[in-house]
């Protein structure tokens, strides 16, 4: 699951997503995984890559170190975490 962190800022979001999670699992989940960036970390990232070496993303069934992706995958997975076009 994708999560931009404005999603996160107050202790209420926080227990949602508790309460996501618990829900999740007592339905028979099994696993989840949740990506929490956004776009301008993720800029900054490929300008800067030395600030940001434990940046994992998750990539096509596989996570991986965002600075050691080529730059097309890099910008695909920025254009993917841009929510602004999402009504």
């Amino acid at each position: 699951m994708k999560f931009d962190p404005s999603a996160f800022k107050t202790q209420e979001d926080l227990r949602k997503l508790s309460i996501l999670i618990r829900t999740y699992f007592s339905q028979g989940g099994k696993h989840v995984q949740f990506n929490v960036v956004d776009r301008d970390t993720l800029l900054d990232s490929q300008k800067r890559p030395e600030k940001h070496r434990d940046l994992i993303v998750r990539v096509a069934g596989y996570s991986a170190y965002f600075v050691n992706l080529g730059k097309p995958v890099q910008d695909e997975i920025i254009k993917r975490t841009d929510y602004s076009s999402i009504q």
